[in-house]
Formats: C-alpha cells, structure tokens, sequence
C-alpha cells in the first residue's frame, strides 16, 4: 500500500476527509486508519503510539510507504506535499511560484480563517454542554457564529467573481479548475450544508457558496469519500 491514512473513528472529521478526497482526486491508493479521541495508548490520538505520528494528538496524519515512511501531518502540509510530489501537471498546487502564492492565500485562509471558527462554533453548540456541564455562554456562540458569517461573505464575494470571470460551471476557489485551496475548502462547506441550520447560519444569505457546494458534492472524488460517512 502508498499510504497509511489516519483519521477520526466514525465521522472522519472535515480535515481528514479534505486528504481522502484529495488522494481519490490523484488516484493514489491508501489504507485508513482509525483513531478515538482519546489518550488510550494504542488507539488514541492522544496515546502513545499515535504523537510518534502526529505530536500534536490531531487526525489526519499521512505516511509515504514509498518514501522511506515519510510522515506529514496538519491538513493543509498533506494537501500541499501530496500535489507537489504527485501531480506532474502541477495544477493543484500551482505552476508558479505567483500561481502557488495565489493559491496558498486561500489554502491558509481556510485552515486558519475558515475551519477555527467555524469548528468552535459547532463545539460550542454541540459539545459544550456535555464537555462542561452548562450551555456555551450566548456572547461566546454569538462571537464564532458572526465570525463564521464573515468569513462566509468572504467566500461568497470571492465566488461572485469567480462565476463572473469564468462562468458558473468553473467557479472555483481560485482559478477555473480546483486546487489544493478547494479540497481543503470542500469538506467544511459539506458539514455546513448538513448543519448550517442547527448553527444558526442561513446558507440563502450566500447563493454563490451553495452553487459551490454543489459543484464540490458532484465531484466523483468527494462522492466516493462521503459515501462512506455516516451522514
């Protein structure tokens, strides 16, 4: 097998599911891995076993088995290694350095713009109140859900003119093709289309995004990676 693959048991996670459509994308074969959110030694990504992998305790994780085991971890380093090793046309990651850096913008916007807030938005509604034994206090939901409008606005206008430039049919994130920006950007959108509602988020307010959406939703990668979650 090319890869070990690790990834959060039952639902994946979005960042892990950005690198299993993305190496469906390549057509590069995998093994995944399953770890628990916990610290046991052998499963958890907390025990020991797994921070050899990743030290920081977080999925995904990838390894090159024809690269003498290289490991690289963090969502946005897979993407951008498994481009520039493995795509000859260059087209994901760019041919350029001009092109990489345009592309890289909207790469790093979403790992750290993006998926923060809109991960601890979702915790907040979510998780808080088993985690914490009370709901998330209102201005802490209020703060990571207008956050998360903002950085929606942002993608919105930035699809407008995409669409306008290149037509709806190749409204990407950054050219008229995707790139390694879109396949971090996809998994994130899918969850908001499952759960935009009970964030509290309004999904008509940002037409071009769901146009987005469902171009991501088509790609027979992305289809074959969701089929394969629970929701």
């Amino acid at each position: 097998m090319h890869f070990t693959f690790y990834a959060l048991d039952g639902t994946w996670g979005p960042n892990p599911i950005k690198v299993g459509i993305f190496l469906e994308q390549l057509g590069l074969e995998y093994e995944v891995k399953f770890k628990s959110m916990n610290d046991d030694p052998k499963k958890g990504v907390k025990g020991e076993d797994y921070l050899k992998v990743c030290p920081n305790g977080r999925t995904p994780a990838l390894v090159d088995h024809k690269n003498n085991d290289f490991v690289v971890w963090e969502s946005g380093a897979i993407l951008k290694y498994l481009a520039n090793k493995y795509d000859d046309s260059k087209q994901y990651a760019g041919k350029t350095v001009e092109e990489q850096a345009t592309i890289d913008e909207w790469l790093f916007f979403q790992c750290t713009g993006h998926s923060p807030v809109q991960g601890n938005l979702f915790f907040s509604l979510k998780y808080w109140p088993s985690k914490y034994n009370e709901e998330a206090p209102k201005n802490v939901v209020k703060r990571f859900r207008d956050e998360t409008n903002r950085v929606l606005s942002v993608y919105e206008q930035q699809f407008k003119r995409q669409a306008e430039k290149h037509g709806e049919d190749k409204m990407w994130l950054v050219y008229d093709h995707p790139t390694t920006a879109d396949f971090s950007c996809m998994p994130w959108m899918v969850v908001l289309s499952k759960f935009g509602g009970e964030m509290g988020l309004n999904l008509d307010e940002y037409p071009h995004v769901q146009k987005y959406i469902e171009k991501a939703l088509a790609l027979p990668s992305a289809k074959k990676i969701l089929a394969k979650l629970p929701f």
